[in-house]
């Protein structure tokens, strides 16, 4: 169950501001005495690039470039409009306060502290606007930069613009984990022409984190890295094509107490797509160099190469075929041999009976060496992958059937190393609030290396509803899985299965918060006859939370 949601604007709230509110309107403040009123002037509404998210927060890939457009390498300010208080409150000055209170997902109960705060203010001037956010905070910038942090601190930006230009500052510091030995500080500038369709961007980020909590106390240092970053986004023809580069520079030093010099790095990236009518294409190619490393995730290092996609419709037909080469090792580094990766994917979906969904996938993909040292083997491997999905769908039913096969081949030798069938049957069915999902799945594999054969058997069922009258929630799930190989003695065997309910109280007591009884139960058990050996776990817990008596 998601978490609740609170938002209200503090200026409807007088006598009961708190800190972060009194601290974002006296920086308005400050900046409206700092920043009289000029000529009237126009420019389009931003976006902004710190978006407050709950921690549980995820975001999925794109499945395809028809269905969802790419996401795009520069991340633009956003400044979102806030709703106006129903108060009297100045021209142009907008606030709002949220809070999310986080509920348990098997008793249904509010926590009685926020996981989430963010106080936000905003101050529209006649030719510029101020931004200011105190609390949790997500921030995000390129994938060579900054891809996604989770922190809680303070964001200012500050905007002008003209006649469709417009330039953005922006700073912002967090810190995360609690305390303030694991903290972020960056600010960026930005500068957009001729309604976006030329935007130049400059980052730079500094992170720091002690290693105190390392086991290295008290001589211990601290990690630290920073990166400067320059983005360039041309799009003469909207929507038609688009030209992305960046280049970074980055400094990591992974102890400051040590005497060792930080290592430092570029990485760069060149982008091209658009699209014309129902195709797209995407060309992209990017080189990270192998000391290139941030103080969180980041791209991979030592690689090199480009990649090519095109996607098109014919009527209820979808084509996508993408195809990609990349290399390693490029320092050339004599004691490693250089790896080439080619990889072709072609895939289709039928989309013109909506009752019988259809996708089908082709991968072929090649890996070779070239600078071998002396005493290493060449390699040259080639492996071929399909696999396709059908669904059913008939009122309460979809049944869902699935299978693929894949085979890796050592072209030197002439050889087949590894092959893999897979085949699994999902059906589900849905009756208002009940739910029964059962699946099948076989796989095979064969080592040809090796000499041995793996089969595998996976039966699952999950079943979830409300009973008595609506108000128990359940959900169990159940599993079975076994290995064999065709070795007498050899194997191994999963049983698991979970269970959750929730029952509501608030009908025999009068309590302020709704009281609810809780039960979790969990058991997982594991037969390894190849190692002799069995394990199993249980674990039950039974709530009873009983609100306020107040």
């Amino acid at each position: 169950m998601p978490p609740l949601s609170m938002n209200h604007s503090m200026t409807t709230r007088p006598g009961r501001f708190s800190a972060g509110a009194f601290f974002v309107q006296g920086v308005l403040l400050a900046v409206l005495v700092a920043f009289p009123s000029c000529a009237g002037a126009s420019f389009a509404e931003p976006v902004a690039p710190v978006v407050p998210t709950t921690p549980a927060a995820s975001v999925a890939p794109a499945a395809s470039l028809a269905e969802h457009s790419p996401q795009p390498d520069i991340f633009p300010l956003l400044l979102p409009g806030l709703p106006l208080a129903p108060a009297a409150v100045p021209p142009g000055v907008r606030t709002e306060f949220r809070a999310e209170f986080p509920i348990e997902p098997w008793n249904g109960v509010r926590a009685a502290d926020p996981t989430f705060v963010l106080q936000r203010g905003e101050y529209d001037g006649s030719s510029y606007k101020f931004f200011a956010e105190m609390g949790d905070l997500k921030l995000q910038q390129t994938r060579n930069t900054l891809q996604e942090v989770h922190g809680r601190g303070g964001h200012f930006s500050l905007l002008t613009g003209n006649s469709g230009n417009r330039a953005v500052v922006e700073t912002f510091a967090a810190s995360r984990g609690g305390g303030g030995d694991d903290t972020l500080v960056g600010a960026t500038g930005e500068l957009s022409l001729l309604d976006e369709s030329a935007r130049f961007k400059t980052i730079f980020l500094s992170g720091r984190k002690s290693l105190d909590r390392e086991g290295r106390w008290p001589t211990a240092g601290a990690r630290r890295g920073d990166v400067v970053g320059l983005v360039a986004q041309l799009e003469p023809l909207k929507g038609v094509v688009a030209a992305e580069a960046e280049y970074d520079y980055s400094s990591y030093d992974a102890n400051t107490a040590d005497p060792t010099s930080p290592l430092r790095d570029s990485a760069y990236r060149l982008k091209l797509s658009g699209g014309l009518g129902a195709s797209r294409y995407t060309a992209l190619y990017e080189r990270t160099g192998p000391r290139y490393r941030l103080m969180n995730d980041g791209p991979a290092r030592d690689r090199q190469g480009g990649s090519f996609g095109v996607e098109t419709a014919i009527a209820a037909h979808v084509f996508d075929v993408k195809l990609s080469r990349y290399n390693d090792n490029l320092d050339n580094d004599p004691l490693a041999p250089r790896l080439y990766r080619y990889e072709g994917v072609f895939d289709y979906r039928f989309k013109g009976v909506r009752e019988l969904p259809l996708a089908l996938q082709y991968k072929k993909s090649f890996i070779d060496s070239t600078k071998e040292p002396l005493g290493s083997l060449p390699k040259d491997v080639a492996e071929d992958a399909v696999s396709g999905q059908v669904n059913y769908l008939a009122g309460s039913w979809d049944l869902g059937l699935r299978g693929g096969m894949s085979q890796r081949t050592d072209r030197l030798r002439q050889q087949r190393e590894l092959t893999t069938t897979s085949v699994g049957f999902l059906p589900k069915f849905s009756a208002g609030s009940f739910t029964v999902a059962p699946d099948l799945s076989l796989k095979r594999v064969v080592d040809f290396s090796a000499a041995q054969r793996t089969d595998q058997y996976a039966v699952n069922l999950g079943l979830s509803g409300k009973l008595l009258e609506q108000r128990l929630d359940y959900e169990i799930k159940g599993g079975y899985k076994r290995e064999c190989t065709g070795v007498p003695g050899t194997g191994r065997e999963v049983l698991g299965a979970k269970l959750k309910a929730v029952y509501p109280l608030a009908r025999f007591f009068n309590w302020t918060r709704q009281p609810s009884l809780g039960v979790k139960g969990e058991y997982n058990e594991v037969n390894n006859w190849t190692e002799d050996r069995r394990e199993n776990n249980f674990s039950l817990l039974i709530s009873l939370d009983g609100g306020s008596f107040l």
